[in-house]
């Protein structure tokens, strides 16, 4: 978990030092994540709810990093790899690309 602050702290630092701010703690901690529950859509399969919290999450995390991939995959603590293959598995790609 300290890692994945630091490599997050790390793609978001504006230069070459991180600073408390980079590090996020108190806006993203769990008293926070608390107050803000996730909505997931009632009444469909687990899977379905599952792919619509993901789904919401991948889009959060590359909003932020305005749709940097490796800062967005660091942001959500995985590889590059692991969110490329979820981006394709919930078609995300194919909903950028139509974006551009």
């Amino acid at each position: 978990m300290l890692e994945n602050i630091l490599e997050r702290a790390l793609a978001l630092a504006s230069g070459d030092e991180i600073n408390a701010e980079d590090l996020q703690l108190t806006s993203r901690g769990t008293a926070e994540a608390e107050k803000t529950p996730v909505a997931a859509p009632s009444g469909l399969p687990l899977q379905e709810r599952l792919d619509a919290i993901e789904r919401k999450a991948i889009f959060d995390a590359l909003e932020q990093t305005h749709y940097n991939r490796t800062a967005a995959a660091k942001v959500l603590g995985i590889s590059f790899r692991a969110l490329r293959y979820r981006m394709e598995r919930l078609g995300i790609k194919d909903e950028l690309d139509a974006k551009s």
